[in-house]
């Protein structure tokens, strides 16, 4: 039926369900799939809960900064109301400044001790570690809740500039390491300044001292992470102090006091005094990994921090990843029986849509499926029917398209062997010309060459008596200019105007009114244009992709014929002024008259040549040579 065309070989038959093979396949694909949605579920909830315990960390921190705050507000506070204020202080240091011998000053400095022993503590409460008055003067200890302290000297320059400077009133400092007031440790230290006297007043400080236990009880409070369990305590994270570069300052398990070491490289000391606030992960004081949050004070130079171990921040959620791969398993598992169930179920009808496809496979066009579903098989039954029919049209539109590619191929090669076989230039022009009108059924059928100076596009054949008539005008067309020769010359690449009424460098010719659809091709040897190949229709869009590549393969014959008959005519000149020249000297060979070889070379010139005349001037030469010259004289060919 379909000549043309080879038929497929018909399918062979099937020799497993495809049921099967489709459940072998997607149960790892449903597998994998459920796995990585498991997996990104598990990492989706450990970022979330690693943002939670970041910004509960950072808001732990600040508020335990707040926590710090008060704490100093409320003892700076309880000095300036129980001691700098209380009339009971004042009046023992106005009888200490005002005693004469050292009687009445002993008697003045334990009245000073009890009253300072009196801002130390309230009801049960100890306020402070140790309170101190200190003469601003040399910074010498006058009294203290601890005697061993009097008779002491602070720092003075500590004493006149950070503690009674200028405008000073009731405020804190911290200590670290300082041999009276913080030895080996951290201290809170709450000061403000007094003065007695009326002729000469004299400076004093009053210092509140808080450390050890006091700066324990502080540290027990900001313990957010710590919960306690009947008589045991339970620690998830901590909370301690730092004073950069590398001291920390915290609680440890069985010490009533808190402990102060060295902590070099811990990262939350650079990042504290550089950030102000935030949290982040690092490697903690245990060098494990924790989520920690911080918060700087500069008013006092510390930082609090606030950690948890990463493992504590996901340990409920590593709690439920075993249930998370078991759930994955099992819903794999069910969907591999699901899978196997439904495919062979819905694959049943696959059976007749197969040997469908196998009775059209082998030519059977016109077999129709018996389906009368209305699901999506019903649907696919149809559409396979409606192909059938659309595939049979589609193979005979195939056959007619082969056949005429195939006799367009054959003509092609037909003009091809046509035209090469002429060795006269002129010859084969007319003769490819009027083979590709005549073969190819063309309205207009033309050929243009380059000049010797590449400059113009000279026609040199073309057919019917418009061809005729436009070589006696001397068509040409410059190399460039707006028209299709023109384009195609100049970039070397065919060039097709479906509709020359629309097309913008089509240029019309009144000779030819009947064009619709043009289309040239350059004419080409190694690159170097020789000219150009122009056919005309008389419909548009005459001319298909399939078209242009016949005509190319067509002009490249061409033009290699055209360069072949070109070599051929200087060949056969070179040979005519050979056979010339040896004529000439074959004439003059012998003869010893100078006038005879004159008149013999004008002769032979002259007959040879065609020209009308010919002329040999002899000129004399210089001294006593003589030189013999010839010049041909200029005439026309006869």
């Amino acid at each position: 039926m379909f000549r043309g065309l080879r038929l497929p070989k018909p399918a062979s038959k099937p020799r497993g369900r495809i049921g099967r093979r489709l459940a072998v396949a997607l149960v790892p694909v449903v597998t994998l799939v459920l796995l990585l949605m498991g997996l990104v579920t598990y990492l989706q909830s450990r970022a979330v809960l690693a943002r939670e315990a970041a910004a509960q960390l950072e808001g732990a921190a600040s508020a335990q900064g707040l926590r710090i705050q008060e704490w100093v507000e409320a003892r700076e506070s309880w000095l300036k109301v129980r001691g700098v204020e209380r009339l009971e202080l004042i009046q023992a240091l106005e009888a200490y400044t005002s005693a004469e011998s050292a009687a009445e000053r002993q008697a003045a400095v334990e009245r000073l001790r009890e009253e300072l022993a009196g801002v130390r503590s309230r009801e049960n409460e100890t306020v402070f570690s140790e309170v101190l008055l200190v003469d601003a003067s040399d910074g010498r200890v006058v009294a203290s809740t601890q005697r061993q302290h009097e008779g002491s000297s602070l720092p003075l320059d500590l004493v006149q500039e950070e503690m009674v400077g200028p405008g000073q009133t009731v405020h804190t400092l911290t200590r670290f390491d300082d041999p009276v007031l913080a030895p080996g440790m951290l201290a809170f230290v709450t000061a403000s300044p007094m003065t007695v006297g009326t002729a000469h007043q004299q400076a004093f400080l009053l210092l509140g001292v808080s450390r050890g236990l006091r700066l324990a009880a502080l540290l027990d409070e900001l313990q957010v992470f710590a919960e306690q369990r009947g008589v045991f305590r339970t620690e998830q994270g901590a909370t301690y102090l730092i004073h950069p570069p590398d001291l920390v300052v915290r609680m440890q398990r069985y010490e009533p006091v808190p402990v102060t070491e060295y902590r070099p490289g811990l990262l939350v000391m650079e990042l504290a005094p550089s950030q102000g606030s935030g949290s982040e992960l690092y490697r903690g004081l245990s060098d494990e990994p924790v989520f920690g949050g911080f918060q700087w004070l500069p008013e006092w130079e510390i930082g609090i921090v606030s950690e948890i171990p990463e493992d504590q921040v996901f340990a409920q959620l590593d709690q439920i990843l075993p249930v998370l791969l078991a759930i994955v398993l099992g819903a794999a598992l069910l969907t591999s029986v699901a899978v196997v169930w439904v495919t062979n179920r819905a694959l049943q009808p696959l059976g007749t849509l197969a040997e469908f496809a196998d009775r059209v496979a082998q030519g059977e066009w016109f077999y129709r499926i018996p389906y009368e579903r209305q699901d999506e098989i019903g649907v696919v039954a149809a559409a396979l029917n409606r192909m059938a029919q659309e595939l049979s049209g589609l193979y005979r539109s195939l056959e007619v398209q082969v056949e005429a590619r195939t006799r367009q191929i054959q003509t092609a090669a037909e003009v091809a062997r046509a035209v090469t076989s002429v060795p006269d230039l002129d010859e084969l022009l007319r003769r490819a010309v009027d083979l590709i009108r005549e073969r190819f059924g063309y309205y207009h059928v033309s050929i243009f060459l380059l000049d010797e100076e590449r400059r113009y596009a000279v026609l040199r054949e073309a057919t019917g008596e418009v061809g005729e008539a436009l070589k006696a005008r001397g068509h040409r067309l410059a190399v460039g200019s707006n028209s299709v020769i023109g384009w195609v010359t100049a970039n070397n690449q065919p060039r097709v105007a479906s509709d020359v009424s629309e097309d913008p460098i089509h240029l019309r010719n009144e000779l030819l009114p009947e064009t619709r659809s043009e289309a040239a091709v350059p004419l080409q040897v190694a690159g170097e244009v020789l000219g150009a190949l122009d056919v005309q229709s008389t419909e548009p869009d005459a001319f298909q992709p399939e078209d242009i590549e016949v005509l190319q393969t067509l002009a490249d014959q061409l033009s290699a014929a055209i360069q072949n008959a070109r070599l051929a005519q200087v060949s056969v000149e070179a040979a005519r002024r050979a056979r010339l020249l040896s004529e000439v000297t074959g004439r003059l060979s012998g003869m010893l008259d100078v006038e005879r070889a004159l008149r013999t070379a004008a002769s032979t010139l002259h007959r040879s040549l065609g020209l009308v005349e010919v002329t040999i001037d002899l000129t004399p030469g210089r001294g006593n040579s003589r030189r013999d010259g010839a010049e041909e004289g200029q005439g026309r060919r006869g």
